[in-house]
């Protein structure tokens, strides 16, 4: 499917590897229209960032979940069109439910925005009512 997008979480065991250069295993994930459709674990082969960045890449994946990652396999995945997002703990499907909420909802930021664009919209709605139930009474 052309929506579908493949998530790569860099792991130790079950959970986000503390460090990417370090990880045991990537966890796949094809996600289709905000669901997690297929799930794979690859193991870390150790091949040199822009080796492994190519593979991923083969493998479609297109963001890849870290706790901490080194500049050079950083490079390496976004030569190679692979969005990198960094901070993240807890276990790989987790992670990944995260990754998709806010990729689904919009960023923080977005979100406050569209808060405050909703209490202003309803203050202005309420404004005016009662403007209009005033003007009428007198």
């Amino acid at each position: 499917r052309e929506d579908a997008m493949r998530i790569a979480v860099a792991c130790q065991g079950l959970d986000v590897a503390p460090r990417f250069a370090r990880s045991s295993s990537f966890m796949c994930y094809r996600v289709d229209r905000g669901m997690f459709a297929d799930c794979q674990n690859m193991p870390n082969l150790s091949f040199p960032p822009a080796q492994l960045a190519q593979v991923l890449k083969d493998l479609d994946v297109s963001v890849m979940i870290v706790n901490r990652i080194d500049p050079t396999s950083e490079t390496a995945l976004k030569a190679a069109g692979i969005e990198v997002q960094a901070g993240y703990t807890g276990t790989a499907s987790a992670a990944a439910r995260t990754y998709i909420g806010r990729t689904l909802s919009g960023t923080h930021e977005e979100l406050e925005h569209r808060k405050r664009f909703r209490r202003y919209a309803i203050a202005w709605h309420v404004e005016s009512a009662l403007g209009r139930f005033f003007v009428s009474a007198a």
